[in-house]
């Protein structure tokens, strides 16, 4: 049976373990306020801007641009966000394990790492690593966003990868967070499955100043606009899985603390009982 000092330095053990979990729950409830509230005011401007590129992509159907070019595909792209730091449940290893479900031929597929946990898994497995980021800010700064559309648009461009996919984990709530995949690159027409059933006109643009000039400005935006509101939303899903996580560390430690201390008060009980033994018996032994 353990000692009583060693029961009590395994709960004075717990206890700051305890503070320390309490501590990370509430600074991850703080950022997570601000970080939903962000992932949600982006999401329609991302949706609208998905919906509007979709159907200018439609609307010329001759258009000749690199970033609409339907080409056989031989290797496939992955911007992956996961987080840089752990202790946030299952949130990096989702994700991740649901991206290595998406590759269908590993020497093939070409990594864009957002994240230290990204970069670490894909790593390990012998991936190729085509860029990485690192150290993301928990909101990030626009210039880091466009680095990262930058190279996801040099790396479609120079045939590095024929077609390109995000994958990020949207937040729901603070318990739930979804991996989701969307196909980047190329860009793909918006289909209106009633307007074609029903045979209905097809809306016309007229650009100003030309075709050429606001496709080679817009797309590009495009996909720095698509890449932030993923982000935004893999910061929210982090900050949230986080605080679930340090949430039930709390409430374990304190069953542990709990649990040690019924153990501590048998111990001292049976320490007592010892002692009054004793004192009996030598009592009796003195009569």
């Amino acid at each position: 049976m353990q000692s009583l000092r060693e029961i009590r330095r395994r709960i004075r053990s717990v206890k700051n373990t305890q503070q320390i979990t309490k501590a990370m729950e509430m600074v991850a409830a703080a950022k997570l306020r601000k970080a939903q509230d962000a992932a949600e005011n982006a999401r329609p401007y991302a949706e609208q801007m998905k919906e509007i590129v979709s159907r200018l992509v439609g609307a010329m159907p001759n258009m000749q641009h690199p970033l609409v070019e339907q080409r056989e595909v031989k290797n496939s792209g992955f911007l992956v966000i996961a987080a840089d730091r752990g202790l946030c449940g299952g949130y990096n290893t989702g994700l991740l394990r649901f991206t290595a479900g998406q590759i269908k031929e590993q020497d093939k597929a070409q990594i864009l790492a957002v994240g230290k946990k990204a970069r670490d898994y894909f790593r390990r497995r012998q991936y190729n690593l085509y860029t990485t980021h690192l150290d993301i800010e928990d909101y990030p700064e626009w210039k880091r966003i466009q680095q990262i559309g930058q190279e996801a648009v040099e790396g479609f461009t120079s045939g590095e990868y024929d077609e390109l996919f995000l994958v990020y984990t949207e937040f729901v709530n603070a318990i739930r967070q979804i991996p989701r995949i969307v196909k980047l690159l190329p860009m793909e027409p918006a289909v209106d499955e009633q307007e074609e059933k029903k045979g209905g006109a097809k809306a016309l643009y007229h650009f100003e100043p030309d075709e050429e000039t606001i496709i080679d400005r817009f797309l590009p935006k495009y996909i720095e606009s698509l890449v932030y509101h993923a982000m935004l939303e893999a910061k929210a899903s982090e900050h949230g899985a986080r605080m679930s996580a340090m949430g039930s560390a709390t409430e374990n430690a304190q069953e542990m603390i709990d649990s040690l201390t019924i153990v501590l008060n048998r111990a001292r009980q049976a320490v007592i009982t010892q002692e009054i033994l004793e004192i009996s018996n030598t009592a009796m032994a003195m009569d």
